[in-house]
Order: C-alpha cells, then sequence, then structure tokens
C-alpha cells in the first residue's frame, strides 16, 4: 500500500471519533482516578491531535551533536 497524503482535518476527526471513551467507569475504578481527572486528560489529548497529526519532514529525525573533547594539553 503505498503512502498517502491526507488532510489534517480528516486525519483529526477520525482520530476523535475513534477516541470515544467507552466504559468510563471500568477505567476510573481500574486505575482508582476520578471520572473528571480523565475526561480532562481527554480533552487535553483531543486539542492536542491536530499538532501531534500535523505532517512533519519526512525522513528520519536529525539528533543531536555530541559536545566535543576539549584539546590534549601538554
Amino acid at each position: 500500500m503505498s503512502r498517502r497524503k491526507v488532510n489534517l482535518d480528516v486525519k483529526v476527526a477520525a482520530m476523535r471519533k475513534s477516541l470515544r471513551l467507552t466504559n468510563v467507569a471500568d477505567i476510573v475504578r481500574e486505575h482508582g482516578l476520578s471520572k473528571q481527572a480523565l475526561y480532562n486528560w481527554y480533552d487535553k489529548v483531543l486539542e492536542a491531535l491536530p499538532d501531534i497529526l500535523a505532517d512533519g519532514k519526512p525522513g528520519r529525525k536529525p539528533q543531536p551533536k555530541a559536545d566535543s573533547a576539549p584539546p590534549f594539553e601538554w
């Protein structure tokens, strides 16, 4: 399957639909969380989706260069 460019609005809409919370009571009980905390985190994730899914430059990400060693002293 070849890669194709998908519009950011389409990505965000698809992810928002697929990230629907289900069985919130079970999640809250299992992890000992408050329902409000879970919804707050969920809202943060939804707000961040456009930034997360935005197209970046293709390929490997540059690695930070290591500091060079100081010169030898005689």
